[in-house]
This record gives structure tokens, sequence and C-alpha cells, in this order.
């Protein structure tokens, strides 16, 4: 079934289609539809938009919803009404990382996509969180023979301790107890949870074992945060972009989502300030170390601000630092949580990505009534993470191996980095921006304004190269120019073949734009399957 869109005119919106089986509130439709035509279709700053009447009538919606799509889109920085002139594209309009904030409802029907198909269909198609799921499974697809995939965010395997961890997990069975081995109900083994505790406190956080809850991994973390926080509905806030698997988890709580922008230093406090005041959202997640997919640590200076305006909305600050040791530049700044003087913040990291993924524990730094509800949600989940795992990794993290094994990973993903952002940039047409992170394993591009990265996704997949399109990165109103590139996998002597791919591609793109014969649809996925 077509959308509902009645406009048959000449609008510079008769692109912008409403869909009636869309989940989505009509009014996030239709914002987020201008949104991309200013942001990706080149719809010129200073040009006219229609008047309230004449967009409902067009559209078939009622005149309030079209108000409200406008007053979204003024959140959003990328419009401004005139008093006795009309509505107007703002001259300078934001980049993809928006300014201001707005607020988008996350409300998706199922994936309808299945395992084996379109997945750029997937990806450009339905609303945000079927995006994600399309990238998750994108993500995770095996390559094929001769492909180089930067799409996957994984870690290398060769900087895996697993000898030294083979050590730790034979002494746990040799040596400790059998009642180690029995059902429990219980936060964590007590040994694990002061040294988790105490690398916080040597970064200034007052917390103790008490304070600690250990999970099964950064998801198990983000699902008990989200059960424990967020009712159907709620307003939720993040950085546009941040981590598009926490958005995916809390997308099932059917959030509506507010933009956070953010820069080199991390999310603005401005941004912060003003999404609080306007939205009241009951959750801020924000990706403050090694940020997916930018690279950037949040700055300490910035810390008051942001829980000032937290604390004046009650908002709970969920603050992710998984990856902080992984910091190219020194030390890593200390967490939002060491400049928390109460229990609005709640702490998760994970030894996945730190470690090697098999490796599934996590845990949450909170306080109060926050960790008691957490308990009683991890009690609910699975009572208790894997015993065996928890010993073998205190014994790891008291041995000598562990800072030798964050030194060598440390040096080998900033040797990586630094040879991708070298073959990156000879690559690049003018108008593009590259966040050269800071730590972690993934870069952020931005593609000159008008260009879809999920159109170069079907070239460059001919070409034998992976990325992953930005749109899943966005709680909201995506820009479809930006693409993630990871590095963890890629050793250096290959950062020039890929490059060299990607640059075939962007050609092969930038040819087809010209001639009006942009790769996309069925051609896409099809080049998409074949290269996975």
């Amino acid at each position: 079934m077509h959308g509902v869109n009645k406009n048959k005119g000449a609008s510079p919106l008769e692109n912008v289609v409403l869909h009636p089986r869309d989940r989505r509130p009509l009014y996030q439709q239709l914002a987020e539809g201008i949104a991309f035509q200013i942001r990706n279709l080149g719809l010129a700053p200073g040009s006219r938009l229609p008047a309230l009447r004449e967009i409902a009538k067009s559209h078939g919606v009622a005149l309030v919803t079209a108000s409200q799509a406008y007053e979204a889109l003024a959140a959003e920085g990328l419009i401004a009404s005139r008093t006795g002139r009309g509505t107007f594209v703002l001259s300078e309009a934001p980049p993809s990382r928006a300014n201001g904030a707005a607020s988008m409802t996350a409300l998706s029907a199922r994936s309808r996509d299945s395992d084996g198909g379109d997945a750029e269909s997937a990806i450009s198609r339905y609303d945000a969180q079927n995006r994600r799921v399309a990238a998750l499974r994108l993500s995770r697809w095996k390559v094929a023979p001769g492909a180089i995939a930067l799409s996957n965010g994984h870690t290398a395997p060769e900087t895996y301790p697993l000898p030294d961890f083979a050590r730790c997990y034979a002494r746990t069975f040799l040596d400790d107890p059998a009642e180690i081995h029995q059902y429990r109900a219980d936060r964590g083994d007590e040994r694990l949870r002061e040294l988790f505790a105490e690398r916080l406190r040597a970064r200034g956080a007052d917390v103790s074992a008490d304070d600690i809850l250990i999970v099964s991994g950064a998801q198990q973390a983000l699902s008990l945060v989200a059960e424990s926080f967020l009712e159907p509905g709620d307003f939720a806030a993040a950085e546009a972009p941040t981590y598009f698997a926490a958005l995916e988890v809390f997308d099932q709580r059917r959030v509506s989502w507010v933009n956070l922008s953010g820069d080199a230093d991390g999310v603005r406090p401005g941004s912060v300030r003003d999404g609080t005041k306007r939205f009241s959202p009951r959750l801020i997640y924000l990706n403050t170390a090694a940020h997916n997919p930018s690279g950037a640590f949040l700055s300490r200076s910035r810390h008051r601000a942001i829980l000032d305006a937290a604390r004046e909305s009650k908002a709970i600050v969920v603050e992710d630092q998984t990856c902080w040791p992984l910091c190219f530049d020194g030390e890593a700044p200390p967490p939002l949580i060491a400049s928390s003087d109460g229990g609005q913040v709640v702490l998760i990291e994970s030894l996945s990505k730190l470690l090697f993924p098999s490796l599934r524990i996590g845990y949450i730094a909170a306080r109060g009534a926050a960790m008691r509800s957490l308990y009683a949600a991890k009690l609910r989940a699975d009572t208790f993470t894997t015993t065996v795992a928890q010993r073998a990794l205190v014994r790891f993290l008291e041995s000598k191996s562990a800072a030798r094994h964050l030194r060598n990973a440390r040096f080998l993903y900033r040797r990586r980095r630094d040879a991708l952002l070298g073959a990156l940039r000879r690559v690049v047409p003018e108008g593009s921006a590259i966040s050269a992170p800071r730590g972690g394993v993934n870069i952020w591009l931005e593609l000159p304004k008008g260009w879809s990265s999920v159109e170069l996704f079907g070239h460059a997949a001919r070409e034998g190269l992976l990325f992953l399109p930005g749109a899943p990165f966005y709680p909201t109103m995506p820009a479809h120019n930006t693409l993630r590139l990871s590095y963890g996998t890629l050793p250096e002597s290959a950062a020039s073949d890929a490059m060299a791919r990607f640059g075939r591609a962007l050609r092969s793109y930038v040819a087809a734009r010209r001639s009006g014969s942009a790769l996309a649809g069925d051609d896409a996925g099809r080049a998409i399957v074949s290269a996975v």
C-alpha cells in the first residue's frame, strides 16, 4: 500500500510520503521526510516551505500535525519561521551531528526483512529501529573470500590474551572450592566487584564494591537499564550519532528519542540543556569514552553543565565507558560519574572488546535505589553471571599479563588507525569530514551533502569493500551521507588496498550520480548480498 501523501503539485515537499502502516506518529514521519530533503537532497538554504494549511492539505494530515512537524524541525535548527513571511530552510543548516534537540518517536513495526533479504532496502526503507536491526545483521554477516570488511567493529583476534586466560581458567578449576560452581543469587564475585570499584576510584569516582553489579556483557547491562528506568513512550536522549546497538535495546521500550549534538570533546552541554528543558527525558544515554562511532572522549570540563541539566530534569544519565582504556592520547579523561555526587549517573562497562568477545562479563556501577532496581532486574534475567569466568578474570586482572595486554592492544590499534586515516585522506572527496578517533576501533566519515552512503555501499560491495552506512547510528532524523569504517581487524599493510577499493567505489558512485543512474534498490541489495 502506498503512502497517504495526496500532494500532486510542484511543492518542494512533494516527495515526502507518509505510510499508513508505519507506527510512528504522522508528525514524525513528516518531519523526518522534510529533514531528509534538507540534509540529503539539497533543498536549498533560504527555500520557502509550504504554509501549515497547505502542507496539511497536500499530505492529508491535521493542522496540528503539520505544526508539530515544523516545531520539531525548528528545534533541530533546520528551519525557522518569520512572522508575516513564512517558514524557511536555514542558511546555515546544522551538520549531521545535529545542533539542538528534537523529539522523535522510535515506534516501528517488526522487521520485515529476512536473513537473506535485501539489506540495502532494509536499511533505507524502514524506520530507525528496523534500520538498526538490519545493520546488526549486516555487521555480523560472513565476508566472501577476497572482500575487506570494515563494517563489523570487531577487535583483533591476535590481541586476545588466550594463553594467559587458559592458565587463569585452569587455576580456577584446580584451586577454587567446588562451591563456586553452585547456583547463586548475588551481585557477582566479591573480589571482582572490588577490582572494578578500585579502577573507578583510581579515576576519581566515589564508589565501593557494593555499588557494582556484575552482568553478562554490555548488552545485558543496557537491557537491565532499559527495564529498570524506562516505561513505554518515555522520552530518552542520546547523541546523534551514537552506538546503534544501544539504541536498538532502548527501542524495545518504545521510547521517543531526543537527538543531542556532539563534537571532538563529546556531547555538547548546551544541547543537553536544550533537550532536557524542552522534552524532560527520563534517561540520557552518553557514550563518553572511545565513542562509537566517532572515537571521541567526553571532556571533564563539560561534566558539571551536563550533570546540572540532567539534575534539573530529573533524568538518569547512563554512561557507557566501554573501551575507555583504548585511549591513544595519554590517559583517558575521568568518567562522568567521577563528577557526580548523587545517584543520577549509572555507569556501564564491558570487558568483551578490551579482552575478547566470548568473555561475556561487564558491570554496572550505580548507587541507592538505582542499584536496587538493577539488581532486581538482574535476578529476573538470569540470577547470576558465570562464576568460572569471573574467577578467571580476577586472576587475570591481578596478574602482570593485564597491563602487558592493554599496552600491546593500544599500540596495535593506534597504528591501524593511523594507517587507515592516512589512506582514507588520500581518497575522500572535497566536502567530506573525517572524525579522527582518539580511541576505539572506528572512524566516522561524513560525505558531501546530498550523497547516500547506502547507494555508495552498493558500489563499494562490488569492489569487495564493506562499511556500515550511518543511518542506524542516529536516534532519529538520520544523516544519510554518513558511514562508519572499522579498523580493528584491518592489518596496516591492507589499509592502502582497502582505501584504493573505497576510492574506486567513490569514483563509480560519482559517475553514476552524474549520469542519473546511482545504484539503488534491488541492484544494491544484490550487490551487498553477493559481497557478503
